[in-house]
Parts: C-alpha cells; sequence; structure tokens
C-alpha cells in the first residue's frame, strides 16, 4: 500500500501564487479603468472645447449689425474642423486612438424660424443696439450691381430669400371689428420682442436713428407689404392706412349724434324719400373716406392723426362732402385734399406715422414678420458686406460625436 505524502509547503506556495494572480488582475483592472475613466473626462473636456471653438468663429459682422450669434459652415466643414482640432489634441498620445467625428446641423440654422425667433427675443431684452454698416466696395452678387435702387427685379435674388415670396399682411378689417368691439388703442401697439427688434434693428421712411446704408430706405414697410421696392411698399402701406383711417372715422361718424343728424337732413334735401337712407349711407361713407384721405397726407407729413377722434380733431366739412357729390363747381376753399395737400383740423394731435406702423406691423401673421425680417438682414448683407450670402448658411449650434478607444462620445453645443 502506497503512502501519500502531503507537503503542506508546496500548497501553502500554490495558494499565494494564485491569491497574488487574482489581487494582480485587480490591479491591473483598476489601473485599466481608471486610465479609461480619465480618457473619457479628456475627451468629454476636449469635446466641449472643439465644441465652443466652432461657436467661437461667429460672423462679427452679423453679430455687431443685427445682434445675431451665427457661424458659417455646413456639416462637412464642421466635421473637418472638429477632426482637426481632435488630431491636434491627441498627437503624440499613443494610448488615446481616435476615431472620426460626425456632426448634425439640422434645426441650428438662422433661417429657422424658431432659431430666429429665440435670438430675437434675447437681442430684444438685451437692449443691444446696432452698429451701422456703410458700402465700401459693390459685392459680385449684390441685389444691384450697379447703384441701390430701392427696387429688387431679380427672380435669382428674390427666390434665394427666406420668404421666397411668401405672401401676407395686416387684417385691417379685423382690426377694426377688434377696436369696434372695445379693444384699447394702447394694446394695440406691441412690445413684442419681434416689434422691438424690428424698430431698433429697420428703418422706415421716416427713421432718424442712424442705421447706416440699407437697401430699402422702407424696410418696415416692406416687413408689412412683402413689396420689392420702396415705392411699392410705401403705397401698399399707405393703402392699408387708408382702410384703417377710413375705418376709424366711420365709427366716429356714427357715433356723433350731431354730424349723424346733419347727414340725415343733407341726404332728405338732396334725395327726399326713401331713398334718403341710401344718400344718407353714401354720404357716410364718403365723408369719411376723404376725412382718411386727408389723414394719409397727415401722416405722410409726419405729422399726428388722432387715431380717435373729437370734433376739433376732424378737418373736411360736411359742405366738401355735398359739393363733391352733388355740385359741379370747384370748391373755393379748397376743400378737395387733392388739389391743396391736406387740411389741417382745429386740433393737430395724436399718434405719428410711426405709431400706426407699430399696430399695422403687430397684426401682419408672425410667421411672415419673421421670414421678412430675415429678407431684410440678407439682402443688407449681400448689399454691404458679402455678395454669396444666405442667411441659412450660418447656424447657431451644433450637435456632434466622435469615437475615442471604441467609444462614443456626443455633444450638444449652443449659443
Amino acid at each position: 500500500m502506497k503512502r501519500t505524502i502531503k507537503n503542506k509547503k508546496g500548497s501553502y506556495t500554490v495558494f499565494i501564487t494564485i491569491a497574488f494572480s487574482a489581487v494582480l488582475i485587480m490591479v491591473i483592472a483598476v489601473i485599466s479603468a481608471a486610465g479609461e475613466r480619465a480618457i473619457g473626462s479628456t475627451a468629454q473636456h476636449f469635446g466641449r472645447l472643439w465644441g465652443r471653438s466652432i461657436l467661437a468663429e461667429y460672423d462679427r459682422t452679423l453679430k455687431d449689425r443685427y445682434g445675431l450669434f451665427g457661424f458659417y459652415g455646413n456639416e462637412l466643414l464642421v466635421e473637418e474642423k472638429l477632426d482637426f482640432y481632435a488630431e491636434y489634441s491627441t498627437d503624440g498620445k499613443d494610448y488615446i486612438e481616435y476615431s472620426g467625428s460626425k456632426c448634425s446641423l439640422g434645426g441650428k440654422s438662422l433661417a429657422e424660424k424658431d432659431v430666429f425667433k429665440a435670438q430675437l427675443k434675447e437681442i430684444a431684452l438685451s437692449g443691444q443696439k446696432p452698429q451701422p454698416l456703410f458700402k465700401e466696395t459693390e459685392p459680385e452678387s449684390s441685389p444691384d450691381t450697379q447703384h441701390r435702387q430701392g427696387r429688387i427685379n431679380s427672380q435669382r435674388i428674390i427666390q434665394s430669400l427666406p420668404s421666397k415670396g411668401r405672401r401676407g399682411g395686416p387684417g385691417i378689417a379685423g382690426l377694426i371689428e377688434m377696436i369696434k368691439e372695445g379693444t384699447p388703442v394702447s394694446s394695440l401697439i406691441s412690445e413684442t420682442a419681434h416689434n422691438i427688434y424690428a424698430f431698433r434693428f429697420f428703418r422706415h421712411r421716416f427713421t432718424e436713428a442712424e442705421l447706416g446704408d440699407t437697401f430699402f430706405n422702407c424696410e418696415i414697410e416692406y416687413i408689412i407689404s412683402g413689396r420689392f421696392s420702396d415705392e411699392g411698399a410705401a403705397k401698399s402701406v399707405e393703402n392699408d392706412l387708408l382702410l384703417l383711417r377710413n375705418g376709424m372715422n366711420l365709427v366716429y361718424l356714427y357715433s356723433c349724434d350731431e354730424k349723424r343728424r346733419a347727414v340725415a337732413a343733407a341726404a332728405e334735401a338732396a334725395t327726399p324719400g326713401p331713398a334718403a337712407v341710401v344718400t344718407q349711407a353714401l354720404i357716410m361713407e364718403t365723408w369719411a373716406f376723404l376725412e382718411a384721405k386727408n389723414d394719409i397726407k397727415i401722416l405722410c407729413d409726419n405729422k399726428p392723426v388722432r387715431f380717435m377722434k373729437y370734433d376739433e380733431n376732424w378737418a373736411v366739412s360736411l359742405e366738401n362732402v355735398i359739393s363733391l357729390l352733388f355740385s359741379e363747381e370747384e370748391d373755393e376753399d379748397g376743400g378737395s385734399a387733392e388739389r391743396v395737400g391736406y387740411i389741417r383740423p382745429e386740433k393737430m394731435e395724436g399718434m405719428e406715422y410711426e405709431d400706426y406702423l407699430r399696430i399695422i406691423f403687430g397684426i401682419v401673421p408672425e410667421e411672415i414678420r419673421l421670414l421678412r425680417m430675415m429678407d431684410l438682414i440678407q439682402i443688407n448683407m449681400k448689399y454691404l458686406y458679402c455678395g454669396p450670402f444666405l442667411l441659412k448658411d450660418y447656424y447657431t449650434g451644433l450637435e456632434f460625436s466622435f469615437r475615442v478607444n471604441g467609444r462614443t462620445y456626443e455633444f450638444n453645443e449652443d449659443y
């Protein structure tokens, strides 16, 4: 019978070897995990740094003139810049394996309505003012390659605009109904970010603030009308004002007992019997319209017209109206504003042209307002700064990812 001899010393050696190996494996794992964690932390730090480096390349001219943060680029160009920053940061570090980046700029363009709207709000609240630009040289692809004419005829330019000729304007009839229902005038002059921004960064025909050179002189009028000429935009706004003033004058005439009785008497004298009712309506409408035409001439002389009139603010007499409708003779006192400029009322007070513009501007659909403000920025930047300028090529942020040591890191950076 064979006798088994137990070697306690050898058993202890095997046990210690196994235990040491386990501890060594744990130490290596801890060191490896710590290294990966350190590499991950470094990758996160560098990723944010690279993204913010892209944001730091914002267009200074766009920022100074219109307050907008935006960097020029596209996804391929941004990826090339990220790879350049990554290669520079990881150069000589053999323990870091960089596998390239992927970038998305979707929903980050300044031509996106929500993005543009958010920036307008920040600019309006910050109180930032424009730094004027002045034309020095003619960009190759400017809206007018000879000189500023306040008119765009090129379909190439029009079709490249953010609005792309979208139609839409103020609903004057709806505005008048709101007033009839008791909406106070003070609430009609909107102090939204759109309104504040527009009247701070764009001009109208009587703007006195120094805004430098602009392609259009009637920029606010363009936002309201969408007409691609100063003349067309100004005329369109005058027509809107005429409708507004005509409606408000009718409201006044029907609320004034003295004038209503005078019109009824004149109608009965001109067309006795049942026809007097129709004649009365004709006289009221004609009187309101003539007064409205006179109001527009006053406003276009940059003088005030009271929104809700009293008797002392009324200019055109009933005699002028009767003479126009029923007499073939010329009115000797110059009642026709067509011949003498305009008739001054006894008391000239109230709101001026810009105040009326603010009311009409506020009832233009929001989307149309935003798009046409984008149009003006693009047109002026083409005209004054860079011929190929397109607002859609400027971005306010980026989403990107890259792989380091087989792990993907994702980032979303915005101004």
